[in-house]
């Protein structure tokens, strides 16, 4: 299963869900719930005035966990080469500055 990038909260989310049910969530984690609703990794219900009256994972919610039981984040390779690329052309362009000033 392809890793997900989830917040703080998100992953503050599941591991509560996975370990302590529902009960243990407050209203601030309502945000976290409904994007993890709409990765399909949670169920939810909800009363009047948006409260949570119950949360469980889905099965694909547990695979996941099962999968990642760190949850880290997936890595940004394509930003990682694109910068070491420009930091080597930045320096190749400095070194080639000095150089040319020095032969003037």
């Amino acid at each position: 299963m392809d890793t997900i990038k989830l917040s703080k909260r998100e992953k503050y989310v599941l591991r509560t869900l996975n370990e302590k049910g529902h009960d243990a969530l407050c209203e601030f984690d309502i945000p976290a719930i409904n994007r993890l609703m709409t990765l399909g990794l949670v169920r939810a219900a909800f009363i009047e005035g948006h409260r949570l009256e119950a949360a469980e994972l889905t099965t694909m919610g547990k695979q996941y966990l099962y999968d990642n039981p760190y949850l880290r984040n997936p890595i940004d390779w394509k930003w990682i080469v694109t910068t070491a690329l420009a930091a080597i052309a930045a320096a190749a362009a400095v070194a080639a500055l000095f150089v040319a000033c020095t032969r003037v």
